[in-house]
């Protein structure tokens, strides 16, 4: 990171957004000593307007109430039910709570602005904390800033799609009334399970992917087996898909062009919309998208501080995927270590209660990455995730005995010593000369 101009900032870390780790960056950040500022990005209080993990989270908490009911109603249940999940998600002392932790609560909106040659600040636009049409401006710096609001959904130029046009998540929770289809534009896990829920209320769902599997980033073998699943269900999917145009059509509803063909349906869905603000990109300006990102923050915005400096841990960022059944991932998969060019064993689980397991480790048992889907998936990886951070190798495993890891090991380690074995003995009966 380069050396920042000698000035005096007035923060140690600014984080922008609501995103799904913003809350835990903001509140770590300020319990290791930095003065810190966070720019809720809204134009009022209304806590309605939630994060894509907390949307998520309240779709699975509707599929549950709403489980045993018919498609009928489970489509009149949904306005009444998402209201009170709404209430039984949203925190009322949210902002209370963080300030009581030393951080500065800024409700408002803000750009960047460069008045210093060398260096960005931000314009705020504030509102006042109990009456939301009263603002004010300001001028605020800060030796480290996070973006920390959701990734935007990525789109390519769609002729016809305007910000009117398309439904995101969040203004999914606040329809009075669902329509009869929608197409879910993405193919990452917000998209997934985002498609998953609506078709289990009774929305007929299609997912538009640009990408074949679904989910790039997830091993491959798991990733099908999702797309499978969500297809058994009802869901049609459309791979590699490429949206090029949106146009109204009768009955208000939309025509989308997919490359070569035509799609119909009531709405069209974007899980995030995009950002509508400018982003400098500076070595000081930080995404927040996940765990990982939290520790790289913390490290940089508290180098000043150095007997605050957070261990930085070597684990690798986990994916999870909130399907029905979920999917967790950690490290590499079996593809990307093949691409790297690593000598691996490939150990693989399936069962009833466990799912379907992959676990990928070099030739003395290190543990490098491992894909997971079933029930239990989430808590699976997190046990690996810790033999990761100790260093635990597999054979040396004694958690999951379901999935017989320390049996795979030996089985495949024997089998591949009696291989190598064998071929050195060819190799040595070959320089022997025949007398």
């Amino acid at each position: 990171m380069e050396e920042l101009p000698r000035m005096a900032f007035d923060y140690d870390l600014v984080a922008i957004g609501m995103g799904a780790y913003a809350l835990k960056l903001v509140c770590l950040a300020a319990q290791s000593g930095a003065r810190v500022a966070w720019i809720c990005d809204r134009h009022s209080h209304d806590l309605t307007d939630l994060n894509i993990v907390q949307i998520l989270d309240i779709l699975q908490l509707l599929k549950s109430r709403i489980f045993a009911h018919s498609t009928a109603e489970k489509l009149s249940l949904f306005p009444r039910q998402i209201k009170q999940a709404l209430q039984d998600v949203c925190p009322d002392d949210l902002w209370d709570m963080v300030q009581t932790k030393g951080v500065d609560v800024i409700i408002g909106t803000c750009k960047f602005d460069r008045k210093s040659s060398n260096f960005y600040g931000l314009e705020v636009t504030e509102f006042d904390t109990f009456a939301t049409d009263r603002i004010s401006q300001r001028r605020l710096t800060s030796r480290t800033y996070a973006i920390a609001d959701d990734p935007p959904t990525p789109l390519s130029k769609i002729f016809g799609l305007a910000d009117g046009d398309y439904l995101t998540a969040s203004k999914l929770l606040h329809l009075e009334n669902l329509p009869n289809s929608i197409a879910v534009l993405g193919n990452d896990v917000y998209a997934c399970a985002i498609a998953q829920n609506l078709n289990f209320i009774g929305v007929k769902t299609y997912l538009l992917a640009d990408r074949s599997p679904i989910l790039p980033s997830i091993d491959v073998a798991i990733a099908r087996t999702l797309q499978a699943q969500l297809e058994a269900e009802g869901i049609e999917i459309y791979t590699n898909a490429r949206v090029t145009a949106v146009s109204k059509i009768q009955f208000d509803r939309s025509r989308i062009w997919l490359g070569n063909t035509t799609l119909e349906c009531d709405r069209l869905l974007v899980p995030i919309a995009p950002r509508t603000w400018y982003i400098p990109h500076e070595s000081y300006i930080y995404q927040c998208h996940r765990e990982q990102d939290i520790a790289q923050i913390l490290y940089q915005c508290l180098r000043t501080h150095p007997w605050h400096l957070p261990a930085r841990s070597e684990v690798p960022a986990t994916i999870h995927v909130p399907s029905m059944p979920p999917i967790s991932q950690i490290g590499l998969t079996e593809s990307a270590a093949k691409n790297l060019g690593r000598s691996t064993y490939v150990l693989e689980s399936a069962n009833e209660n466990m799912g379907i397991c992959k676990i990928i480790c070099d030739r003395q048992g290190k543990i490098l990455g491992a894909s997971m889907y079933g029930e239990r998936a989430k808590l699976a990886i997190k046990a690996i995730a810790m033999a990761m951070q100790g260093k635990i190798k597999i054979q040396n495993i004694e958690v999951l005995q379901e999935l017989q890891l320390t049996e795979q090991w030996s089985k495949i380690h024997r089998h591949t010593s009696q291989q190598e074995k064998s071929q050195q003995e060819k190799l040595r009966n070959w320089f022997i000369p025949i007398h």
